[in-house]
């Protein structure tokens, strides 16, 4: 019998609107004294007005802002400032950058770590990893930590009033989750029952889905007018909470498969830099999806793209598919030995895989010419 390993979630979540006033509190609930903030710079001045005055007055002078990637070399020196100046807690603010930091930081240096996200586009407030990224912004690898956040605090209008890209990019990446995790589930437990936790996280998968095909465009419709909505609330909810839950209840059978390996490879494109995590990802399902020939989902989902405006093809990205060198230089990235691609069940190789995209290409052409011809009709 194989060895379950959960880490299902922080030791302590609220959403609420307020919830940022509790932070004094709730700092002395965990014999916190010393804290050191680190946030992004936009970050900071959109969680602000929500912070006690208190806590602005203690922690402005001293705040560590973030710019660029998430480095290891950015996670230790900050690390080791912690350490030298005996920080009991760490304090993250911001989107996934800012959060993956502090994570890394907060463990090496071995003090507590909240999380306050200021977006909803990715589920890095819940889970125990951090993602990173050479200083050009290309993906090196992901760090699985031992122990999860202390406490993670939303306050919903924060992610209200951000750019509504963060929130379509979180819809992208968080649906991923149940594509990556449905493939993993069938390449490791072939003939025998999926574990109980394994069935948890399957479960979380399938919320994720099934929330954001249902209020998604809801969602978003309600972020373009920064308001709070219940449908609004959902989504962001699935993003953070139910995303998490599938890596930190099915492991490595919830982690990531080949839309991640095909978000991997594009960080190869010039292109692709102007696109966020979340919809680079939301290609990359399309993409897995035709690799694993399951033609009628992927044909359902463009749709649903099409009302979030996610990328639903390469030229989509602003890549031209003619351009074979560089698709060929995408798809050498998305196999590599170490990529999480190689989890399914199915060998991939340059060929299968370009055959692949070809085909996403085919199906996303076929869709819009069909759809142009239902407006002229």
């Amino acid at each position: 019998m194989s060895t379950s390993i959960v880490k299902g979630a922080p030791g302590h979540y609220r959403i609420g609107s307020d919830v940022l006033e509790e932070i004094p509190v709730l700092l002395e609930e965990l014999s916190v004294d010393r804290i050191q903030v680190i946030a992004g710079k936009k970050s900071w001045q959109a969680a602000k007005p929500y912070l006690p005055y208190v806590l602005v007055e203690q922690v402005e002078p001293n705040i560590i802002f973030i710019e660029g990637h998430t480095t290891l070399e950015k996670a230790e020196t900050i690390a080791n400032q912690l350490h030298q100046h005996s920080v009991d807690a760490v304090i993250g603010i911001g989107g996934g950058t800012a959060l993956d930091i502090t994570k890394a930081a907060a463990v090496k240096a071995d003090v507590k770590s909240i999380l306050i996200p200021t977006i909803a586009a990715t589920c890095a407030a819940w889970t125990p990893l951090s993602v990173f990224y050479d200083s050009d912004g290309a993906f090196t690898h992901y760090t699985d930590f031992p122990l999860a956040t202390t406490l993670v605090l939303v306050e919903p209008a924060i992610i209200a009033h951000a750019p509504i890209e963060y929130l379509r990019a979180g819809i992208g990446d968080t649906l991923a989750k149940f594509y990556e995790a449905d493939a993993l589930i069938e390449s490791f437990f072939p003939n025998e029952e999926v574990p109980v936790p394994v069935k948890v996280s399957q479960f979380s998968a399938g919320i994720c889905r099934d929330v954001l095909l249902k209020d998604g465009k809801a969602a978003l419709d309600a972020a373009s007018t920064k308001q709070v909505t219940p449908a609004f609330i959902r989504v962001i909810e699935a993003i953070i909470i139910t995303g998490g839950m599938v890596g930190g209840f099915g492991d490595k059978a919830g982690r990531i498969a080949g839309a991640h390996s095909l978000h991997n490879g594009l960080t190869e494109a010039i292109e692709a830099k102007n696109f966020l995590h979340g919809e680079l990802v939301a290609y990359g399902i399309l993409g897995q999806l035709a690799f694993e020939n399951k033609e009628d989902e992927l044909l359902r989902l463009l749709d649903f793209y099409d009302q979030w405006q996610l990328p639903s093809s390469l030229q989509g990205i602003g890549i031209d598919v003619t351009n074979t060198e560089l698709v060929e230089k995408i798809i050498q990235k998305a196999i590599l030995p170490q990529e999480s691609i190689h989890f399914m069940n199915k060998e991939v190789t340059a060929e299968s895989l370009a055959d692949a995209l070809q085909q996403v290409e085919k199906y996303n052409q076929a869709y819009y010419t069909e759809k142009r011809g239902e407006k002229t009709s």
